[in-house]
């Protein structure tokens, strides 16, 4: 009885150990992060994750209204705002939202976000496409 009992308690621990190892493969496998125009999907996530907000960042400083803010601001030399949005499950751009020192600076940062291309894939979780909240802090400089 004793013997079986033993047997028992080890195949039940074996288990645990090999199914929480699985788990743990299967949780960095299951979560995906946006795939952005040129980049490459087959990447890991860190890949993907640096690839995606360096080609928006490079989106959205070629279509920033430099002019504009230089006209706003014409004391300053550089400009910070925080832009906020989520990648909805179809690869969209929506609920865009942008804090800065003044708020022609904002809406023209929500325009510009709201012009991003979508995005070739959704992020993924759990095998299932979800909206992936984004907030990037860019700091403009203009003359």
């Amino acid at each position: 009885m004793i013997k079986n009992t033993l047997i028992l308690v080890i195949f039940v621990c074996g288990s645990i150990l090999f199914g929480q190892e699985s788990t743990e493969n299967q949780n960095e496998d299951s979560s995906k992060y946006p795939v952005y125009r040129g980049c490459d999907k087959e990447s890991s996530n860190k890949a993907l994750e640096d690839c995606s907000k360096r080609k928006i960042m490079t989106f959205i400083k070629m279509s920033f209204d430099i002019d504009m803010a230089s006209r706003v601001m014409p004391l300053e030399q550089s400009t910070q705002f925080l832009l906020e949005f989520t990648i909805n499950t179809k690869g969209k751009i929506e609920h865009v939202n942008a804090k800065a020192n003044h708020k022609a600076i904002a809406i023209e940062a929500i325009k510009v976000a709201k012009r991003l291309p979508k995005f070739k894939e959704p992020g993924f979780s759990n095998g299932e496409a979800v909206d992936t909240p984004f907030s990037l802090l860019m700091t403009l400089y203009f003359q």
